[in-house]
């Protein structure tokens, strides 16, 4: 018997776990599965095993931060009724950019439904993901802030993880497609045109190596550490 979860998530083509991680782009879920295949050809570890799996809230302007607060409602939802009618539990997390709009919805989110909680159900990127030595809510939180706090007020995105070089090689060869810089206690952030983003992503995919992806494999184990998931054997 086929649950809500699964019948809505195949309309939508998302390809559900038990454990799952919603984002706000495609973009975001390019770069993550890029950091997975690189790290099961060169670890032979499967990042996404387990029931692990991450899926943006939509397409275009189907997604972004109201597509993750909506989204995750309606997953988080069903979710639960399937497991009142004895079906396979499943989980569902929200991942947000840690700027402006993200900072704003992973809020609001928590203030709309009271059984959403910070740094359990909904979590902002930071350049340092801390483990959660299995405890999540108010502690992992002030572990996270106690962590990034040289660099607290700096916009993250996942692009933010690439190294300094691939970015300027990327830059040297698409100039004009980088916006702005934002620098802060040796981390960088940077803004770039809908266009540049597109032809990072691209640029990326052909050019990355293993080793220019390794915060971003350091990301999925710590999404699957906030999950419950086997994260310490993965680890680079």
């Amino acid at each position: 018997m086929i649950g809500l979860v699964e019948r809505y998530a195949n309309g939508k083509g998302w390809n559900v776990g038990t454990a799952n991680v919603v984002v706000e782009g495609t973009s975001d879920v390019c770069y993550l599965r890029l950091a997975r295949d690189l790290w099961q050809r060169e670890s032979n570890h499967d990042l996404f095993d387990s029931g692990f799996a991450v899926f943006e809230a939509g397409l275009k302007d189907d997604g972004g931060v109201q597509g993750v607060v909506r989204e995750l409602q309606t997953l988080r939802q069903m979710a639960s009724q399937d497991t009142a009618s004895l079906m396979m539990e499943r989980k569902f997390v929200g991942l947000f950019d840690n700027d402006h709009a993200g900072r704003k919805h992973a809020r609001m989110l928590c203030e709309m439904d009271f059984r959403v909680k910070y740094y359990r159900d909904v979590f902002l990127l930071h350049p340092i993901m801390p483990a959660s030595n299995g405890v999540l809510g108010p502690e992992l939180q002030r572990r996270a802030e106690a962590q990034n706090c040289s660099c607290a007020g700096l916009d993250w995105e996942i692009e933010d993880f690439l190294p300094e070089d691939l970015i300027r090689r990327f830059c040297k060869a698409n100039p004009g497609l980088l916006i702005r810089e934002q620098k802060m206690a040796g981390r960088v952030h940077r803004e770039f045109t809908r266009v540049g983003k597109g032809r990072l992503q691209r640029y990326v995919a052909e050019e990355a190596l293993v080793e220019d992806m390794i915060e971003v494999i350091r990301l999925i184990c710590a999404l699957r550490d906030y999950l419950g998931l086997e994260h310490q054997s993965v680890r680079p």
